[in-house]
């Protein structure tokens, strides 16, 4: 399915935050679920739906790259950033997704790697999104 096949996001499904913690759910109850790869595959399709929208927001036409970056353009820097986390981890989701069969435990330690990394920049975008409401020399 392309990018431009896919149904509008709500913002629980668009949340990375959502899409990592589902993935951590299925990775801790691979004894429970049978057959466990479904889940995790069902799970790491979630997370590469929200980083394409979060690609899409940052990224797109009046997106927040476009009008941050007039409006606050001390944070280019980090959106590029975010933006190339972002797009290195969907190939690192494709990969997990095709390791997911046959089910194997070698395959939690990438998953683990790869939720951590997911909860980075998902981190690294609220902090962005708090820093640019933050007028610039406010402390905390």
């Amino acid at each position: 399915m392309t990018t431009d096949q896919r149904p509008p996001m709500n913002p629980i499904s668009a949340s990375l935050f959502a899409a990592v913690e589902r993935l951590q759910e299925v990775i801790a109850s691979a004894p429970m679920i049978d057959p466990w790869y479904h889940e995790v595959r069902r799970a790491l399709d979630s997370c590469v739906l929200a980083v394409e929208f979060h690609l899409r927001e940052l990224d797109g036409d009046g997106g927040i790259k476009e009008v941050l970056g007039r409006q606050e353009p001390r944070l280019i820097s980090r959106m590029d950033r975010i933006d190339a986390e972002l797009q290195h981890l969907l190939p690192e989701l494709e990969v997990a997704n095709n390791a997911a069969v046959p089910p194997s435990a070698a395959l939690l330690g990438p998953l683990l790697h790869l939720t951590k990394e997911l909860r980075q920049v998902a981190h690294e975008e609220v902090a962005l999104v708090y820093e640019s409401l933050t007028p610039t020399g406010s402390g905390d």
